[in-house]
């Protein structure tokens, strides 16, 4: 059976697609270094369009009578109230625009006008070089370091030092972790349960917050403020699993980048922080299937968020205490403690050392 895997790697080679929904333009080069908060391509998506029947308006009877009476052309920027036609004469009649756009065509005697349109922007999100410009559409980017995924992101991209309160990341974050001295830098957490202390942590100017979890009512709040949040174990009070933790706390003090993008299980892509390291590294295994001997975290029940190893995988299906059968697995957590979990229930956390 396929494992869904959760990457976790203390050194890898960290190969990254960032791409436009939409045709647009591409602002690096192959073999640029690029910045987390780079923009490496843009774009502009119409919003909302209206179409001027320049024939029925002014009552043009066929639609070379329309079409010259039109005064404007495909391409032309229009301010409020400019005129795109008029029949001339003593008693003129005019077509204004009721608002600024920009003409997409003109066809049959009809004008179509882009009235507003949406800047997409497409950052680096970590520091790296560009392997490769996809034409119109993006880039790849690529970097040797850490690699931690998450399971939740608020959808911002941020980086700075990573700054680790031993006090912190084996409770909650109080105030006592948000000196003045975490100016600037990424916060590494257990748990967070207080909207006062995302409000301090706001005001303190932080450029980054890590968390094993938090309650997920606290969704709305984290969703406005201006620096990413990533969720290392998903909702709830469970904290930081021991194998993010250990990667993580080994490279305090280093330039961390929080990429907290939303889980898009269609593409793949998840909320992730680079830690980029002066070593060179293999590409990470993207897909395997349980084994014995492999680490998982359990990611839902009373275990949530814990890792272990596979002790065993049944054979068939097992029935579980709910009663219902699955392909299941032992896992070992300890000398003293195991436990038996459906497959499904179970990420990969670590492929290589």
């Amino acid at each position: 059976m396929s494992s869904q895997m959760t990457q976790i790697y203390p050194l890898t080679l960290i190969q990254r697609n960032r791409l436009l929904p939409v045709p647009g333009e591409i602002n690096v080069r192959p073999g640029q270094k690029v910045h987390p908060s780079d923009v490496v391509a843009q774009a502009t998506i119409p919003s909302r369009h209206y179409l001027v029947d320049v024939g029925r308006v002014l009552g043009a009877r066929t639609v070379d009578a329309a079409e010259s009476l039109i005064i404007r052309k495909p391409g032309e920027t229009l301010e409020k109230h400019d005129i795109i036609a008029e029949t001339g004469g003593l008693f003129s009649h005019v077509i204004r625009t009721p608002g600024p756009g920009r003409i997409v065509s003109i066809h049959n005697g009809r004008v179509l006008i882009e009235a507003e349109s949406e800047q997409i922007e497409i950052k680096a999100g970590f520091a790296g070089q560009v392997s490769r410009v996809i034409a119109e559409r993006g880039v790849s980017i690529e970097t040797s370091g850490a690699l931690v995924q998450g399971v939740w992101g608020n959808d911002r991209i941020g980086f700075g030092p990573l700054t680790v309160d031993e006090n912190c990341l084996d409770g909650e974050l109080t105030s006592a972790g948000l000196g003045i001295t975490t100016r600037g830098t990424v916060i590494l957490a257990g748990v967070c349960a207080s909207e006062d202390i995302l409000s301090l942590a706001k005001s303190v100017g932080i450029s980054g917050l890590i968390l094993g979890s938090m309650p997920a009512a606290m969704i709305p709040t984290v969703q406005v403020l201006p620096f990413p949040v990533i969720l290392l174990s998903g909702f709830g009070k469970m904290g930081i699993d021991e194998v993010s933790r250990q990667v993580l706390e080994t490279n305090a003090g280093r330039e961390v980048s929080i990429n907290a993008m939303r889980w898009n299980r269609l593409t793949g892509d998840r909320p992730e922080i680079y830690i980029p390291l002066p070593a060179e590294a293999e590409p990470a295994i993207t897909d395997t299937a349980y084994s014995v001997g492999q680490k998982v975290r359990v990611h839902s029940g009373a275990y949530a968020g814990r890792v272990g190893s596979i002790e065993q995988i049944m054979p068939g299906l097992t029935q579980l205490p709910s009663g219902l059968r699955s392909s299941s697995a032992r896992v070992r957590f300890d000398q003293r403690s195991s436990d038996l979990f459906p497959l499904v229930n179970l990420d990969i956390v670590q492929l290589i050392n």
